[in-house]
């Protein structure tokens, strides 16, 4: 009896562990090698395809029925260098607000640049310098014109460029003005009438310093005397930033002098403002055609150009 009890607890056991031994086996499953396996065996893994976007259609091109035209935006440009500024003119006066002449007034110009400037001995760079001016100095005005003016001082007479004075102290604004009365001269007068007391007689082609502009009458400067001048007849200019070019006067004629007229418009019946000799020189500002735009001692005008030849 013991005998088969044990035979079949023996039996028991051996099929509990032939049990567990394929539930193992289909758990688990064989381990293969992927290099060991019949390549007829390998199965590629195969990706999960995206899903496909329909196609769009393409475009229908559609002819184009503008005409071609030039394009009228316009094209903007740096200048290669910046344009000067515009000279400030003189602001209107009203004339109540006129102010009065200065009875003490002086032929004066002052050196605005506060390093300095020379004084030639002619009006043109390339002459000698005479002397060297400290800025701020107090000069006496000679002759004015727009590009040179003639100045003293007290060891020397010669010439500077008028863009470098200033003719008012203070700081206080003045102008240039060009006389161009038709009859050849303007009268500077004491009040703002043309029957007060005439102070000077200023010729057609001369500068003079403008102090106050006024729709009629101005207030002016004309070497040591300050007045009021018909506004009509004054054209304001700037200081000239080029110096021009100093040239002689010649006569078209072997051996014989000549008095070459200095003209108000580059015309041959324009009113005539001076005569210069030849031999003298002047300053050339520019040459147009057969007319040059010149200064000479404080006359301002235009001369026929075959008359003039540049120094050496």
């Amino acid at each position: 009896m013991k005998t088969l009890n044990k035979l079949t607890a023996l039996l028991l056991a051996l099929f509990l562990l032939l049990g567990t031994g394929l539930y193992a086996l289909a758990e688990d499953g064989p381990e293969f090698p992927d290099e060991d396996i019949p390549e007829d065996m390998l199965v590629e893994p195969v990706e999960e395809a995206a899903p496909e976007t329909p196609e769009t259609p393409e475009a229908t091109e559609v002819p184009d029925t503008t005409e071609e035209t030039e394009s009228t935006t316009p094209t903007v440009s740096t200048p290669a260098e910046a344009e000067p500024k515009p000279y400030a003119t003189m602001p209107p006066v009203k004339k109540a607000d006129m102010p009065k002449p200065n009875k003490d007034a002086k032929a004066e110009a002052i050196v605005m640049k506060p390093e300095g400037i020379a004084l030639f001995e002619l009006p043109a760079h390339e002459s000698p310098v005479l002397a060297q001016l400290d800025g701020g100095s107090v000069l006496t005005l000679d002759i004015l014109g727009q590009t040179w003016s003639k100045v003293k001082t007290a060891g020397h007479e010669g010439y500077v460029p008028t863009q470098d004075l200033s003719f008012a102290f203070g700081g206080a604004q003045t102008g240039i003005g060009i006389v161009t009365a038709p009859g050849g001269k303007l009268t500077l007068r004491a009040e703002m009438t043309t029957k007060s007391k005439a102070l000077a007689t200023i010729r057609s082609g001369r500068a003079v310093v403008i102090l106050a502009k006024g729709d009629t009458f101005s207030l002016v400067r004309h070497e040591d005397k300050e007045g009021y001048v018909l506004t009509a007849h004054l054209k304001e200019v700037a200081p000239s930033a080029s110096l021009g070019q100093y040239t002689q006067v010649i006569s078209l004629t072997k051996d014989r002098e000549a008095n070459v007229r200095m003209r108000a418009e580059p015309k041959r019946n324009a009113t005539e403002y001076t005569k210069v000799k030849s031999g003298l020189s002047l300053i050339v500002l520019d040459i147009t055609d057969d007319w040059a735009q010149v200064e000479y001692e404080g006359y301002h005008g235009y001369m026929m150009a075959e008359y003039l030849k540049k120094f050496d």
